[in-house]
């Protein structure tokens, strides 16, 4: 049941009034980009914008309040002190309304209000979806979370952090991730829409309450921003907590309030509300989920490099054979010098394995994925001239360091290194291909193999 009626009253008390004005700053502040870091970033090294243009969508959607990514994402302090300073400049913009409207009656102080409301509404749900609709689409296809890498299949269980192992058992099943996904994009979808925007806030706190509480327990370090956006919901729920205590608590029969459109008197504006709603379905959902299904369709996701890398060297290698400087270094599973086993990707990347001292890199960004949350391996770019047969490395955590080596392939599945490492040592590598099926992969039917 639902009855058309606007958010305020004449008698709406000094506190309500003051909290709309905090929330209405509170949404301004943490969907404009303010912080200077966010203009001063490369663009195309983080989203990829010049090979695929839609990615500036994805700015837009992931562009986050300076305080969600300070602290490891748990900067709840800092989350604080921003509600309080809206809520000081709330307290004193209600303050100066009232001087300003001590004159006016009732009526006209309360058209006011619900402009204000109608306002909040607005933003506080376009927020919301905004946010809400990379999550969504990103999981119906499911690149959000891709299926553990070939590196990360052959890495200890032990050397991952709690936060990048639920990352990746959630990959292993990409029927949850899609069925997550379809449950977000219904969410979102019914938020946008005012006669349903109640039940998509709380299909919304069904869906965030349970992430934030996997972020807290798992480490997974974006705690604030699953908050940030279950406060919001919750934000557009208040308008109906004592409808929901009548209906849940007292079982007496209560209406969910309606709030009416804006409106507008001349044709021109009706129609610019209908054209900007329309852009923002067509540009967040419509457009960007044809093209992140076409992403997903030629394999590829945004968490892990998206240049290919040469097929026939994909697979596991055991280090055969490892000489340092003409020396040979027999295996020794505590050795910090030489290699144990090798990783070609099926996209440019070479992974490591070796013993010695990692220091663990926890900042879950776009181009960190394959080395971020865990330890025990090197990840190398790689760029490959087949016809000189030279393959020029480049470090993914530590982009001043470039190794070149040069490879021979005396036989299918076997390589050799050789080359030059910290600028003076020599190595040379035997690497033979190591054929491995593996037990995760089986039931997705993937073709994920160590040959």
């Amino acid at each position: 049941m639902t009855s058309i009626t606007g958010y305020t009253t004449a008698k709406s008390g000094s506190l309500q009034k003051i909290l709309l004005r905090t929330f209405i700053i509170y949404a301004v502040i943490t969907v404009i980009p303010l912080a200077p870091a966010f203009y001063q970033q490369d663009f195309d090294a983080g989203f990829s914008v010049k090979g695929y243009p839609y990615r500036w969508i994805d700015v837009i959607s992931q562009n986050n309040p300076w305080f969600f990514s300070s602290q490891g994402g748990k900067n709840y302090e800092g989350w604080f002190i921003t509600l309080l300073i809206c809520l000081a400049i709330g307290t004193a913009w209600a303050f100066i309304d009232k001087l300003r409207h001590k004159e006016q009656n009732a009526l006209g102080t309360q058209g006011g209000e619900n402009k204000l409301y109608n306002l909040f509404f607005i933003m506080v749900r376009y927020q919301v979806a905004l946010r809400m609709s990379w999550f969504a689409i990103a999981k119906v296809f499911p690149v959000q979370m891709p299926f553990p890498t070939l590196s990360q299949l052959n890495t200890n269980l032990g050397d991952f952090t709690p936060g990048k192992l639920y990352w990746l058992t959630t990959g292993v099943s990409p029927f949850f991730e899609v069925f997550a996904g379809i449950f977000e994009l219904a969410a979102t979808v019914l938020i946008l829409f005012r006669r349903t925007a109640t039940l998509g806030a709380l299909m919304m706190i069904a869906i965030l309450l349970p992430i934030w509480f996997v972020n807290i327990g798992y480490d997974a370090g974006v705690e604030l921003a699953s908050l940030h956006l279950l406060f919001l919901s919750l934000a557009l729920l208040a308008k109906d907590a004592g409808n929901f205590y009548t209906i849940l608590i007292s079982h007496r029969q209560a209406a969910i309030d309606y709030i009416q459109p804006p409106a507008f008197s001349k044709q021109w504006k009706r129609a610019t509300r209908i054209v900007l709603k329309a852009g923002f379905i067509f540009a967040f959902l419509l457009y960007r989920g044809y093209h992140y299904e076409r992403l997903y369709a030629a394999g590829k996701t945004f968490k892990l490099p998206l240049d290919k890398g040469v097929q026939s060297f994909t697979g596991l290698y055991d280090v055969s054979e490892f000489k340092l400087n003409n020396q040979i270094l027999p295996y020794a599973p505590n050795d910090t010098v030489r290699w144990q086993n090798v990783v070609f990707e099926k996209f440019n990347t070479i992974s490591i394995k070796i013993a010695k001292p990692f220091k663990l890199n926890t900042q879950n960004k776009i181009r960190t994925t394959e080395y971020y949350g865990n330890i025990g391996r090197l990840f190398y770019g790689y760029k490959a001239d087949t016809v000189k047969h030279v393959l020029t490395l480049k470090n993914r955590a530590d982009t001043t360091e470039v190794v070149t080596l040069n490879y021979t392939v005396p036989s299918p599945g076997r390589f050799i290194l050789k080359g030059l490492v910290h600028k003076n040592d020599s190595i040379y590598v035997a690497l033979n291909r190591i054929e491995k099926d593996y037990p995760l992969a089986v039931k997705r039917n993937a073709n994920v193999k160590g040959d």
